[in-house]
């Protein structure tokens, strides 16, 4: 995973010549935000950016040359009447390009979790995690629209469809974490009966089939290790909050260490440690409450 992180990262602060994003002429844009003059290209009908941006909002870092980006920042860093280009926009001009890769503003079709960009003079997948430049095409934004089953917010990974957020939905006996409402938000802890009736409608809870199926696709995704600081985005895992005792007390969600706990059909669990992986409950925890990760029952049953 380290592997493939490092080559992601080195693709996006590697620079090299340009070509076709060579500014002829004058033309340049000033961002109204800041103050910051681009020199523009225009190559076909579409006019770009010849320079890489370097607006400080939502950058993870930024020099004078250029400003880095996850991926959920760059498709908001353009200023009004630019946006990221899209995967088809990218592909028409990257191979006679050779300059730093930039972040498309496309998702990639196997899992949701990554988004293509450039490396060298071709195309790539990174994980939205990792950081990168942005060049921007002149035009109007297209607004994110995150998948959605049946009102809750989705994520896909390989052929299976995720809960992207811990469910939220109040029973009798339900808590939220530090039993504070303002917390809710986060998810809340289910005992193991709860749990299996929990579930809204289009959403089933996970087994251990779907767990496994899930840490090798994301192993795979990252290089060889189901790790959150590859896959994490967009709330996917949330925040790890340990499990809530039958005295009412919350273990293994406070420290420098905190694990996560989702809990499956089987009776057993997935753990957000260090790596991903599936655990049986020890028999003081099975009273315990814990978060819960609906999966879609509706998603591609096609083995992996």
């Amino acid at each position: 995973m380290k592997q493939q992180q490092n080559l992601f990262v080195a693709a996006f602060m590697f620079i090299v010549g340009t070509s076709l994003f060579t500014a002829c002429g004058d033309e340049t844009f000033t961002d109204p935000r800041d103050g910051q003059k681009y020199k523009t290209v225009k190559i076909g009908e579409q006019v770009w950016m010849a320079e890489k941006l370097r607006y400080k909002g939502g950058a993870i870092e930024i020099n004078e040359k250029e400003a880095n980006y996850i991926w959920d920042s760059a498709l908001v860093a353009c200023p009004k009447g630019w946006r990221l280009p899209n995967k088809i926009e990218l592909e028409n001009v990257v191979s006679d390009t050779n300059f730093s890769g930039i972040w498309s503003a496309t998702e990639t079709e196997e899992t949701s979790l990554g988004a293509y960009y450039q490396f060298w003079n071709r195309l790539d997948v990174g994980p939205k995690k990792g950081e990168g430049p942005v060049r921007c095409i002149q035009g109007e934004k297209t607004k994110y629209t995150p998948n959605t089953i049946n009102g809750f917010e989705a994520v896909q990974i390989g052929n299976q469809i995720w809960m992207a957020k811990n469910i939220d939905v109040e029973t009798p006996n339900s808590v939220c974490y530090l039993e504070d409402q303002e917390e809710c938000s986060k998810g809340r802890f289910y005992s193991i009966s709860e749990a299996t009736t929990i579930c809204p409608e289009g959403w089933r809870l996970p087994n251990n089939k779907d767990a496994a199926t899930l840490i090798n696709k994301l192993t795979k995704f990252c290089g060889g290790s189901a790790r959150s600081d590859c896959w994490i985005v967009r709330g996917f895992w949330g925040q790890s909050m340990g499990y809530y005792e039958d005295n009412a007390q919350f273990k293994n969600g406070t420290g420098s260490m905190i694990i996560g706990y989702w809990l499956l059909a089987d009776g057993d669990y997935i753990q957000n440690h260090i790596d991903l992986e599936v655990k049986s409950l020890y028999s003081w925890m099975k009273k315990a409450k814990f978060n819960v990760r609906c999966i879609a029952d509706t998603e591609n049953k096609k083995e992996e």
